[in-house]
């Protein structure tokens, strides 16, 4: 753990069983002014050692955790890392991601004031398209839409930031919680911003900072497609209260789930595993359902006690 408070914004790196991937991202960081310091790696229950070996080839901190509890079990335990560190603010990462900017942190940080939860860079692919530059909700339709182009030169407002890569407010963090285990992988961010925005915090984008995605950091394919379908009801459930929650719980059913099936048929593959999987998500939310009732707290764990 770190003993003295960090003088720069801190960098937390999430891997799971990447370590490779996560040592590109390393790489990239060298640049940055007073690296290695103020850089942590965590090690989201990899079981393989690769966040300790990480953090003794580029002299940097390890938190290792002991399972894998999901992106916002990893995003939480490097906010309570940041938070013993004294730090005001650190920036989220995934593995998968290069900083073109070393020094990106910090850059961003100079934009939050007041009011401000999280900002986010725009997120490009490595062959120069955009992979996100911000999003909108529509909860009418319980959908999240990610923004392809920037919508000005100048840092902009947005409905929720992709959880990829955003730097965060720790004082909006005990103000609203961390990320909620829920959702384990997918929608996290986006229940995360809902939650900010309702507490009148605002989320921004800076499209003049930039960093790579360049793969895939963590999780299958199939898991990717399960929870998404999953979560993306969690959300409404969640985030989506009267009409708007009736009207998108019903075209969850009626609409998301039958085209998740046909576009997986169209993969190719055959109907089993796209059947299995969105028999799985109607499965969970049906047992909920029954347990807890159609709406869902919209709250964090307190990470700030």
């Amino acid at each position: 753990m770190v003993t003295e408070p960090i003088a720069q914004t801190p960098i937390a790196i999430l891997t799971w069983r990447g370590e490779a991937t996560t040592r590109r991202c390393l790489e990239s960081l060298r640049g940055r002014t007073g690296f290695p310091a103020g850089i942590v790696v965590v090690d989201n229950g990899s079981g393989t050692g690769e966040g300790e070996r990480l953090a003794t080839e580029f002299g940097v901190e390890a938190v290792t955790l002991e399972e894998n509890g999901g992106v916002a079990a990893g995003y939480n335990a490097a906010i309570t890392w940041a938070l013993a560190a004294g730090a005001s603010h650190v920036l989220l990462s995934n593995n998968d991601l290069e900083f073109p900017d070393a020094d990106l942190a910090d850059r961003l940080t100079r934009l939050v004031e007041p009011g401000v939860a999280a900002v986010g860079p725009m997120i490009r692919n490595v062959d120069g398209s955009v992979w996100n530059a911000g999003g909108r909700l529509r909860p009418w339709l319980g959908h999240a839409i990610r923004t392809s182009m920037p919508w000005q030169p100048a840092p902009y407002a947005v409905d929720w930031l992709d959880g990829a890569c955003l730097l965060v407010s720790i004082d909006a963090v005990c103000r609203i919680g961390g990320l909620a285990p829920e959702f384990f992988l997918y929608w996290e961010e986006t229940d995360w911003s809902a939650r900010a925005r309702r507490a009148g915090l605002r989320l921004l984008v800076d499209p003049s900072a930039e960093v790579l995605h360049v793969g895939w950091g963590s999780g299958t394919a199939r898991q990717t497609r399960r929870y998404s379908l999953r979560n993306s009801l969690l959300f409404v459930r969640r985030d989506v209260g009267g009409p708007a929650g009736i009207s998108a719980g019903l075209l969850w059913l009626l609409g998301r789930v039958p085209w998740f099936v046909v576009k997986r048929l169209r993969e190719g593959g055959g109907v089993r595993g796209p059947v299995a999987d969105a028999a799985w998500a109607i499965g969970w939310h049906l047992r909920s359902v029954a347990r807890h009732g159609w709406r869902v707290p919209a709250d964090g764990p307190d990470l700030c006690e």
